[in-house]
């Protein structure tokens, strides 16, 4: 069984996007926590789909980490898989390569995908987004897309749950932790996974002094140098990032 943690506010559109993503991939024992972290509109677009596989929930707590924390404590599969509520899946064979991955031993899989350019669910541009990772270059940039990463469950068993005070950087966090507790990193072929870039988005340039608060309380955590403030987009080349309406 694989645990697709997927947490949502308010957008159930593309939250369903999301899930019939899983619903078509040939692999078929998982099961996805859909956290909703709004009003309800989350668990009512996930019990549309009328799959008893998708597991939708009102998160008891507050903000996305809380989100994902909730759903892996109802999780009970063996492997955990990470997805945002409006990015998905393009490869129908991603969980089976995930699983096979993981045959010789616990690591964190992870793979390459699209920054998609999008305006009211239509694509208007998309640009790769496919870069190796190292321990030592994730003490430097974050190069990671969260919805192609899974892992075995039992490493929230020895390295302990999300920790909701790395806000923005939650993901960053649990993948240093992963790699400082000797755990490798393995990349799997392809590019699997669309990101989407919307105006939904643009809070997240809004909030520049917030983020760099978040971001020092990282650098401070794993004794960082060096970082600077950045998002997926600044790591593609020159003129390659596509703008946020």
């Amino acid at each position: 069984m694989i645990s697709i943690l997927v947490p949502t506010r308010g957008r159930p559109a593309l939250l369903r996007r999301a899930l019939r993503s899983l619903q078509l991939q040939s692999y078929v024992q998982w099961e996805a926590l859909v956290a909703d972290d709004g009003e309800g509109e989350g668990v009512e677009a996930a019990q549309s789909l009328q799959d008893p596989r998708i597991r939708p929930f009102l998160n008891p707590g507050k903000g996305q980490v809380e989100a994902r924390n909730a759903g892996l404590e109802r999780a009970h599969g063996e492997v955990v898989a990470l997805l945002d509520d409006d990015d998905w899946w393009e490869d129908e064979y991603h969980l089976h390569r995930v699983l096979r991955a993981l045959r010789n031993g616990p690591a964190l899989v992870y793979r390459g995908g699209w920054l998609v350019h999008e305006r009211e669910g239509i694509e208007l541009e998309r640009y790769p987004f496919d870069f190796a990772a190292t321990p030592q270059s994730l003490r430097q940039d974050n190069t990671l897309l969260a919805s192609a990463v899974a892992y075995p469950r039992i490493l929230h068993e020895q390295l302990g749950k999300f920790d909701p005070e790395m806000a923005d950087y939650w993901d960053w966090d649990w993948y240093l932790r992963v790699v400082a507790a000797g755990y490798p990193l393995l990349r799997l072929p392809g590019r699997g996974v669309a990101v989407a870039q919307h105006g939904a988005n643009a809070s997240y340039g809004a909030r520049l002094a917030e983020r760099q608060a978040n971001l020092d309380r990282l650098v401070r955590k794993h004794g960082l140098s060096g970082v600077v403030l950045k998002d997926h987009r600044s790591l593609l080349e020159p003129g390659q990032a596509p703008a946020i309406p």
